[in-house]
């Protein structure tokens, strides 16, 4: 009798991811397959080589990298769903030519542009509201409606400056000045987002290219099922180690998902959990993958430029949150399991942990190659570099993961079509951050939501979760965290929250945004593979991932719990174990479980509990103890009680 485990390989995994990625873009064959491919390998060479021998200057870098990205794009996404999917029409071709040739005018011109000091040409001024219209069209094709609209919103912000009421009104923006701003400053479309996308984010994301056609990602499988499949519920909690580690690698909930997703759901459901909960375990472990370190689906870098700090003071911080929420996970699945008398996979049918680490260990050498040069002080940059070097190296340990030529091809191809839908996020979100920008208008919406809180902390904090989640609905992780940003942090940073504090509070729920309804992709992706009703799938989600919806108001109103906030250990410390405890009371309110099923009363104890502990302080402390304590007493002994009568 076959194992259940081998039901979905990783192989057939792969080959599910790949498709799941790539089902919007067409299928190119021939000629023009081939030249995509020779753009895509193109481009990601030259981001290997400024980025190991040294970046262009600023705006040849950015418009370099949108020019490659723009004429893929109009290539391989059709227009609309009636479009050909096998070939691109002349219109495409038109649209792509037009867009590179735009981006590579200031490419080729960017010193006279820079010499001039703000004095443009006619001719540029029609460039610019040209290209400015091709990436709009761009990122509809890509990301469908709502980011570009939501974009639009911020040209008719600046045009109709003088118009707008109260706090949001400014005195306007001709078009020429817009369009100068978007297409020929550092601010706009070429602006910071841009080029972080044409530097740190591409080559990320080509390293967990490397990743993948090596094989690491059956790796974290392997030793996912190995240490947690013969543990109570054991496949769900597969999937939240799994999901962990693959958010090392892609920092993307979908992703996530759909590599993870597509044998971890049908182990869970095999061994008795509801479809719907499966899918949710899934969907709310992705979504954490994008809160792991290193990569942070990406937004690490934003954080760290936004902010001008070193790269591992940001992943510093999100050691303690994200293990908080990976273990509220981990905690309501065990409640779960233990409700309704789930078991384990049988050890038979795994792998053994020795094995895998003696076998395949060595394939999780690179991330930890790049850990130590980011430790080390080098750049992100430079780090990813000798990580991609390391793959390749590594490869030739085991014949069957060795790179050929057709097969660095490939990795270089594939990791440049897999950016392209993050780049053009980047891109189009240029236009709202240079408006607000060129508008000033920043710092005055952080003053309108202070004036709509009345200044208090608490209320300010609950209009910066809501704002947060809602531009954050039906985006990429980071496009949404830019736009929250934008708009939340500065006025808690008014408030005097740290601004590091206040960035890592907005991108938590950013990130969560993808499991929240009605718009949540993570969980829409995994009721896809469950067969389960989404709506339900996303409610259940964001229980399971409660935790990282109060964890985010923790650390802003205790700092001391983050690692990059420490004035002592032994604080630090106590807050952080008595978070640990607090965050499995709160998993146990809302299974409404511990040793037995809990009466309304207790479910309230244990919430009150929970959110006592969370908090660090003494007397908070010995409360959320005292309540615990009282808790398990009374659960253990109904559970005896029922034990005994069902013998």
């Amino acid at each position: 009798m076959s194992s259940p485990v081998s039901i979905i390989t990783p192989s057939n995994t792969t080959n599910r991811t790949t498709a799941t990625q790539a089902g919007k873009q067409r299928l190119l064959m021939g000629p023009v397959g081939k030249l995509i491919t020779v753009l895509a390998v193109s481009l990601a060479v030259f981001q290997l080589y400024t980025a190991f021998f040294g970046l262009l200057p600023t705006m040849q870098q950015r418009s370099f990298h949108v020019a490659f990205v723009l004429f893929m794009i109009f290539l391989l996404y059709p227009a609309s769903k009636n479009s050909p999917r096998n070939r691109a029409s002349l219109l495409d071709w038109f649209l792509a030519i037009a867009s590179a040739g735009c981006a590579l005018y200031v490419f080729f011109g960017y010193e006279s542009i820079a010499l001039r000091a703000g004095i443009t040409y006619g001719y540029e001024i029609v460039l610019g509201g040209i290209f400015t219209a091709l990436v709009f069209e761009a990122g509809r094709r890509v990301l469908g409606y709502i980011l570009p609209c939501f974009c639009s919103l911020f040209l008719l912000f600046a045009y109709f400056g003088r118009s707008m009421p109260g706090p949001l009104q400014h005195f306007g923006l001709s078009v020429p000045r817009i369009i100068e701003e978007l297409y020929l400053t550092t601010d706009g479309l070429f602006g910071l987002v841009t080029g972080v996308s044409a530097t740190y984010i591409y080559l990320f994301i080509l390293f967990g290219a490397f990743l993948k056609v090596t094989n690491t990602a059956d790796f974290f499988n392997d030793i996912a099922m190995a240490l947690t499949g013969h543990r109570k519920g054991g496949p769900a909690k597969i999937a939240v180690v799994s999901s962990a580690l693959m958010g090392t690698i892609s920092g993307s909930t979908s992703a996530n998902v759909a590599t993870t997703g597509t044998f971890t759901i049908p182990l869970m459901k095999q061994i008795g959990y509801p479809s719907h909960f499966a899918a949710a375990v899934e969907a709310a472990a992705s979504s954490g993958g994008q809160i792991m370190p290193p990569v942070m689906g990406a937004a690490a870098f934003i954080i760290a430029d936004a902010l001008s700090i070193s790269y591992t003071k940001v992943i510093l911080a999100a050691i303690i949150p994200a293990f908080l929420y990976f273990w509220g996970i981990w905690c309501s699945l065990s409640l779960e399991a233990s409700r309704l008398g789930l078991q384990g996979l049988s050890k038979d049918t795994l792998p053994k942990a020795g094995k895998v680490f003696l076998n395949s260990g060595y394939k999780a050498i690179p991330l930890f190659i790049i850990v130590y040069f980011l430790v080390k002080g080098y750049n992100p940059l430079y780090s990813g570099c000798w990580g991609i070097i390391s793959c390749v190296l590594l490869s030739f340990v085991k014949k069957s993961d060795r790179l050929s030529v057709k097969a660095l091809i490939s990795a270089l191809e594939s990791g440049s079509k897999v950016a392209l839908s993050v780049a053009m996020a980047c891109i189009i979100v240029g236009v709202a951050v240079g408006m607000m920008g060129a508008t000033g208008i920043a710092l005055r919406i952080g003053d309108a939501i202070l004036a709509l809180t009345q200044g208090h902390l608490i209320f300010t904090l609950i209009m910066a979760m809501i704002l947060s989640v809602l531009l954050g609905m039906g985006m990429p992780s980071t496009a949404s965290y830019v736009m929250a940003s934008v708009v939340a942090a500065p006025a808690m940073v008014l408030l005097g929250v740290n601004p590091l504090d206040a960035h890592m509070f907005v991108f938590f729920y950013a990130v969560l945004s993808t499991v929240t309804p009605p718009v949540c992709v993570g969980a829409y992706t995994a009721a896809g593979i469950a067969g389960s009703d989404p709506n339900r799938t996303a409610f259940t989600a964001v229980k399971l991932a409660l935790p990282g919806f109060i964890v985010p108001f923790i650390f802003v109103l205790a700092p001391e719990i983050l690692l990059t906030n420490v004035t002592s250990w032994i604080t630090t410390t106590q807050a952080v174990v008595t978070a640990i405890i607090g965050v499995f009371l709160l998993a146990s309110a809302s299974e409404n479980y511990m040793m037995a099923p809990l009466h309304w009363y207790e479910r309230l104890l244990a919430l009150t509990g929970s959110l006592v502990l969370l908090y660090p302080g003494i007397l908070s402390d010995i409360c959320g103890l005292i309540i615990l304590l009282l808790l398990y007493l009374l659960t253990k002994q109904r559970a005896r009680i029922s034990s005994y009568s069902l013998q």
